[in-house]
């Protein structure tokens, strides 16, 4: 049997998430989403979402020297929560249902220890 990719992996941690996908030099370069749930955004926008949670990203290094680097942001709305995770060379970008337990699932997901 086939070992699953690093995004289903992360998508089976929990049933509240919606979305996961790697962004690296402000583009996604992969992702899995889950099938049962419908996109909240069409193409163009999730493209623009994307692009906007590197840019938010992008700003938060200007706080490290005095701060300490960032682990991770959320953005909660009315329909979604948006995660990004901080990784050496790049984001992990989660979308979840907006009740989920955004701290149990980054943990779970920082435990995971997997390569991407």
């Amino acid at each position: 049997m086939r070992e699953a990719d690093p995004y289903t992996k992360i998508l089976q941690l929990d049933a509240s998430i919606r979305f996961v996908g790697r962004i690296k030099d402000r583009k996604l370069i992969s992702f899995a989403r889950r099938s049962d749930k419908a996109p909240l955004l069409d193409e163009e926008l999730s493209n623009m979402v994307h692009y906007q949670a590197s840019v938010k990203a992008s700003w938060e290094d200007i706080f490290n020297d005095k701060l300490g680097k960032t682990n991770w942001m959320i953005t909660s709305k009315e329909k979604v929560k948006l995660v990004t995770l901080f990784l050496d060379d790049g984001l992990i970008i989660l979308s979840l249902e907006p009740n989920s337990n955004h701290d149990s699932i980054i943990k779970k997901i920082q435990n995971l220890n997997i390569q991407l």
